[in-house]
């Protein structure tokens, strides 16, 4: 069993560097970590967290918990927000007589 464990570790040292070669950041060998943020969420997953997230919602309204006055109020603020948040520009005209 002890011969098992030391081929098997040479076998694990071999692959390791393999990759840090063929992958591995230039300078320091070391390997670098993937993104979990860039795999996109599945359409089935989507679906599923949207309609846990509407009988969350369904609940709330029936136990009282949020009231449609509250509703209607956040859908106000959040319009009155979005213009407040963009900057207006203006432009001064430019008169060709005072250059």
């Amino acid at each position: 069993m002890a011969k098992y464990n030391v081929v098997t570790k040479a076998k694990r040292a071999e692959t390791q560097e393999r990759k840090r070669a063929r992958r591995g950041d230039p300078a320091s060998g070391k390997l670098r970590q993937k993104q979990d943020n860039s795999i996109p969420i599945s359409g089935k997953r989507k679906r599923k967290v949207f309609k846990q997230w509407r009988r969350e919602q369904k609940e709330a309204l029936q136990k009282g918990l949020v009231t449609m006055e509250d509703v209607e109020m956040a859908v106000a603020e959040g319009k009155g927000k979005n213009k407040e948040t963009k900057p207006a520009v203006t432009v001064a005209p430019v008169d060709a007589m005072q250059e």
